[in-house]
């Protein structure tokens, strides 16, 4: 009887193959790695928390640059473009000012108004025809006094048809009430006449005049012409 061998190859454990993962890292390795993870996330996080300190710094210096530019901008004079003014005296007549521009001043002056070419729609006096309302070059409008002083090339014209030429005139809108304290010249139905200041009141029908006071009464009957 012939004894036979059995291969046992099969029954052997199979060898390990190239491509099989290695062992694990050892348990020390293992901890080492979770704390350099654990110090990555922490400065991560340090450096999100001073990104956005700088961000909020930012912001906050651009608001508090916006506040001082904005109150810079509200000191200063605000210009306007054909301003319209309106109000009543005490007779209850309405007037309206009006001007081509108007400054309105700021501060403890916030009530008084710089205008350019001031007119005046009242019918206390009233502007040359020729000057298409205007009744001076600048003028200054308090609205809380109800004043409108007028400078520079005044002119207008009163209810009983007098017409003056001055450098100043100061309008009481809520007394009807008109007083120049500069050289004045007037001409009207009776004549001419010139002063040092002068004062419109009644509602322009009486005119005052004061100071080197020169008149010149025209002759209607045409003997000897002007009479001084």
């Amino acid at each position: 009887m012939t004894a036979t061998t059995a291969d046992m190859s099969a029954l052997q454990p199979a060898p390990h193959s190239a491509w099989e993962p290695r062992r694990a890292t050892t348990l020390a390795a293992a901890r080492k790695r979770t704390r350099f993870v654990r110090l990555l996330r922490m400065a991560l996080v340090g450096l999100a928390a001073v990104i956005i300190l700088v961000m909020a710094g930012q912001i906050l210096l651009r608001s508090l640059g916006a506040e001082s530019q904005e109150a810079v901008t509200v000191g200063e004079d605000a210009r306007m473009i054909n301003p319209r003014f309106t109000g009543r005296d005490e007779a209850g007549t309405p007037y309206v000012v009006t001007a081509d521009a108007a400054i309105r001043r700021r501060g403890t002056e916030a009530r008084l108004t710089e205008l350019e070419s001031p007119q005046l729609d009242y019918n206390l006096i009233t502007a040359y025809e020729q000057a298409e309302g205007v009744l001076a070059r600048t003028g200054l409008f308090d609205a809380d006094a109800r004043t409108l002083d007028l400078n520079a090339d005044v002119q207008f014209r009163t209810q009983s048809g007098y017409a003056f030429a001055a450098d100043h005139a100061r309008i009481y809108l809520s007394e009807e009430r008109v007083v120049g304290d500069s050289p004045v010249e007037g001409e009207g139905p009776l004549g001419t006449i010139r002063a040092d200041a002068y004062e419109i009141l009644d509602g322009g029908d009486r005119v005052v005049f004061r100071g080197n006071v020169r008149t010149f009464i025209r002759n209607d009957a045409g003997a000897g012409g002007d009479q001084p």
